[in-house]
């Protein structure tokens, strides 16, 4: 999974799985390729990486029963870029979760999470994308974050 941090993290960083920090996310995936793999293609994807400002819009309920909240975001060329590029990066390779909410379908928005929301109105900085393993080790409990880019797209790893 790749997502954009609302506060930026560092690569190895660990949580449960309960308490994700805030974030958006730019596409949920499974590979086979190994991480390296993965990350190899997403350096493609965020060559040039620029920092960029978004803002959140209303509120909404995603997910099978709409029993999820999220905070919407406002649609902006440079969020709907690096989904796009990251997307094209990936390839066939990967197996996309939800493709029918990716491309033109793209609906980027914050879920609300233990420690807490954004209102409508907010800003986010983007200025950071991470690469997000959703089982560890194996761990289903847990996410680990295997890299992230900033400014010029190189890869931070522990």
């Amino acid at each position: 999974m790749v997502v954009v941090f609302i506060k930026p993290v560092r690569a190895g960083h660990t949580f449960q799985r309960s308490e994700w920090p805030l974030h958006i996310t730019l596409a949920r995936f499974d590979s086979k390729l190994p991480p390296d793999g993965v990350m190899k293609r997403i350096d493609r994807a965020f060559s040039g990486l620029q920092a960029f400002e978004v803002r959140t819009g209303s509120d909404d309920f995603f997910g099978r029963n709409r029993s999820v909240p999220v905070s919407l975001v406002e649609p902006h060329p440079q969020l709907q870029l690096l989904h796009d590029r990251l997307l094209d990066a990936l390839g066939t390779d990967v197996h996309l979760l939800s493709p029918h909410h990716m491309r033109q379908n793209f609906r980027p928005h914050i879920s609300h999470q233990a420690e807490g929301r954004l209102h409508s109105g907010d800003v986010v900085h983007v200025q950071q994308a991470a690469l997000v393993d959703m089982r560890p080790d194996g761990d289903a409990k847990h996410r680990r974050v295997l890299a992230v880019w900033n400014g010029q797209a190189e890869p931070a790893v522990p």
